[in-house]
């Protein structure tokens, strides 16, 4: 049997394999011997050699798992295993979800069962992190791994001590000096290219397009859609996807990478004192992202791969304090880390959404001292940006479309904060490249019943697409589209009058005194979404996930009760019982 414990992780978008490394240095801190990998690297027999095993993973789409977790869990799916397969192992789970979902945290329960149910001990109870929790996403798993220790020490006899120490970064490279030629710039300043240009550039040859092999598509429309005097700038964006293989449906989401901006970038070179026109060359191949490049200039780093703008993590802060000469600033960050600094570490940076160019502004012994060859532990690769697609292939092979609200906001930072995504697309010129890929999601429309779709703002995208795919067919379609006035931010009124087997349900807020949302509107139309539903119609949800979900969700509770002439008890089994057979389905974001 093996001493050395396994930290497993099944990652979509890379959330969840961030806590399992963070896990996995914990372990190291305090003398485990320990291995981290992706649960698609381990076999069933493998984990039988083991003794103890943590695993973290996301919940994707409505209940799926990751693609880095699907063979192992089909493995655990296998009939041949019994109950004793696993009656060596003790085990923990911490999942990642969002209780906007009806779903929530679906495959860490699943896999916290399914462990159970094998013979595997649980070390500790089922951790359960959620997006929506006020004090931040992290703040459960935290709490959870600190209590998990405690266990641990409990289970191995021994007192579990923590000693932090630097372990060696986390990629090698070098960094040397290149002469760049103006027309080199200028051939590099991919905001001037023209279409032909991008098309000499593409590259990967016939790779399928994918995450590690993005599509250099050519961005050809970014029209505004609400109203010059509306606060809320949302964009319908196309892209030209010919030649790329790429084929979608209604309900696939499409992953953009973005840049950051000129000025960032130019301020992150300052403040890590680089050279914009040296060139770093990886000298290690360990885990280094298949769409990074192994050699590129310290420019195009910034510009297009190192999430310079986003907001630190825990781990920035543990990692930086190694460099904090001036007491009081490395006092800060220490504090910043403890568990009991956690209250102060969100008010610093989660509450204001400070970026990380930001905090080494602030704290000039940190920024000073910087060891640049940690530079990829505490500053994090650019993550792609999902959208759902709004545009129907069959309409036009070679186009896709997004509707997107370009973000904006106030906090007490003297700037404002801006998504970097959004703010990338609605200033980039037209017929530039744009790096996409497109991944199926997580809606399944079916075809021969009725489906009613709720999707307040940019929330319609996925239906616009299934619209445009149904246009004048015999399958009825019922839109409950909610925004703040008919005449500012109503994005496709005329498009959607044209279509007979369409029916339209707008909820105004501001048009009137009393404010009207979509949830109002579902209970006032009750008779026909009761009557669709009696004929198997499939309920879709998608839109913001910070309040609409519950109270959409509630309010079909109502018209059940109402008009099913169900007790509320029954009412809410009923809507249960829609989604686990799927017909009740949600996306939000």
């Amino acid at each position: 049997m093996s001493e050395e414990m396994l930290v497993l992780y099944g990652s979509e978008t890379g959330n969840a394999r961030e806590l399992a490394e963070y896990l996995y240095r914990e372990c190291i801190f305090r003398d485990i011997s320990v291995r981290l990998c992706e649960m698609n690297q381990i076999s069933v027999q493998e984990l039988q050699s083991h003794n103890i095993a943590l695993f973290v993973c996301s919940t994707t789409g409505d209940g799926e798992e990751p693609k880095n977790m699907k063979m192992f869990w089909r493995q655990l799916l296998s009939r041949q295993l019994t109950p004793q397969t696993f009656s060596q192992l003790y085990f923990s789970v911490l999942g990642l979800g969002d209780s906007s979902y009806a779903k929530f945290n679906y495959v860490a329960k699943r896999l916290f069962r399914r462990l159970e149910g094998l013979g595997g001990r649980p070390l500790h109870s089922l951790g359960l992190s959620d997006e929506q929790h006020p004090e931040g996403s992290d703040y459960q798993s935290y709490v959870w791994m600190g209590d998990l220790f405690e266990k641990l020490g409990t289970h191995l006899q021994k007192q579990l001590t923590r000693t932090y120490r630097m372990l060696p970064p986390r990629y090698t490279f070098t960094i040397t000096q290149t002469e760049i030629s103006e027309a080199d710039k200028k051939c590099e300043d991919i905001r001037d290219c023209n279409k032909e240009e991008v098309e000499k550039r593409d590259c990967r040859g016939d790779q399928v397009v994918s995450k590690d092999n993005p599509w250099k598509s050519v961005m050809v429309g970014n029209r505004r859609v609400t109203s010059e005097d509306h606060f809320q700038d949302v964009r319908l964006v196309e892209f030209d996807v010919s030649g790329s293989g790429i084929t979608y449906k209604p309900g696939d989401v499409v992953w953009i990478y973005p840049r950051n901006s000129d000025e960032d970038v130019t301020e992150a070179a300052n403040l890590l004192n680089l050279n914009l026109d040296s060139n770093l060359e990886f000298t290690s191949e360990s885990d280094i992202p298949a769409f990074v490049p192994k050699s590129l200039t310290i420019r195009d780093l910034l510009t297009d791969y190192l999430d310079i703008a986003s907001i630190p993590s825990r781990l920035f802060f543990e990692i930086c304090s190694n460099f904090a000469k001036d007491e009081l600033e490395k006092e800060k960050f220490e504090e910043f880390i403890s568990l009991l600094g956690r209250e102060e570490l969100y008010s610093y940076v989660s509450r204001p959404r400070r970026t990380i160019l930001e905090v080494l502004a602030d704290f000039h012994s940190v920024r000073a001292n910087l060891d640049i060859r940690y530079l990829f532990d505490f500053v994090p690769f650019i993550r792609p940006r999902g959208f759902s697609i709004a545009s129907a292939q069959c309409v036009n092979k070679d186009r896709l479309e997004i509707c997107m609200a370009v973000v904006r906001f106030k906090t007490i930072m003297k700037k404002e904060r801006i998504g970097l995504c959004s703010n990338y697309l609605a200033n980039l010129p037209l017929n530039c490249p744009v790096k996409l890929f497109v991944e199926q999601g997580s809606f399944k429309f079916p075809t021969d019943r009725p489906i009613i779709m709720v999707g307040p703002g940019t929330g319609c995208a996925p239906f616009r697409s299934l619209i445009q795919s149904r246009v004048n067919t015999q399958q009825q379609l019922i839109l409950f589209f909610g925004c703040r006035g008919e005449h500012r931010d109503y994005f496709f009124k005329k498009e959607w009058e044209e279509i007979s087997n369409l029916q339209v349900i707008t909820a105004f807020s501001r048009d009137q005194d009393r404010k009207i949302y979509v949830q109002h509107r579902i209970v006032e139309y009750g008779e026909l979404i009761w009557s669709a539903l009696t004929r198997g119609a499939v309920f879709c949800v998608a839109g913001n996930s910070k309040n609409m979900p519950f109270q959409v969700k509630d309010a079909l509770i109502t018209v059940s009760r109402v008009h099913g002439k169900l007790t509320q008890t029954d009412a809410e089994k009923y809507v249960e019982t829609l989604v686990r057979n799927r017909l009740y389905q949600t996306e939000t974001w």
